[in-house]
C-alpha cells in the first residue's frame, strides 16, 4: 500500500519548508503528500485537531499517526513512517 501523508504547514515558514524538504528527500515519489497551508485553510487544521506547525500525519496505512517538527531526525522519521525496519 502506498504511503499517504498530510503535512500541515504555514507557507513560507522556515520549519514548514524544512519539514517538507526532509520528507521529500527521504521518500522521493514513493508517497502521496497532501500539503495543507493552515494560513489559507485554518478551519481544516481546527477540524483535524492540529495544534502545532509543522505537523506530519500518516493517513495510510492505518493507524493514523502524527509527528511535530522539522523532521530533521532521519532515523526517527523512517521509524514513524514505518520504512525503517
Amino acid at each position: 500500500m502506498r504511503l499517504q501523508l498530510r503535512l500541515y504547514v504555514v507557507g513560507g515558514d522556515y520549519l514548514s519548508d524544512t519539514a517538507l524538504k526532509n520528507v521529500r528527500k527521504l521518500l522521493g515519489d514513493d508517497a502521496d503528500i497532501d500539503v495543507v497551508d493552515v494560513a489559507r485553510c485554518p478551519q481544516l487544521a481546527r477540524e483535524h485537531g492540529v495544534v502545532a506547525i509543522p505537523t506530519l500525519e500518516r493517513v495510510r496505512p492505518e493507524p493514523r499517526k502524527r509527528v511535530i517538527g522539522d523532521l530533521s531526525d532521519r532515523e526517527a522519521l523512517k521509524k514513524f513512517l514505518g520504512c525503517g525496519q
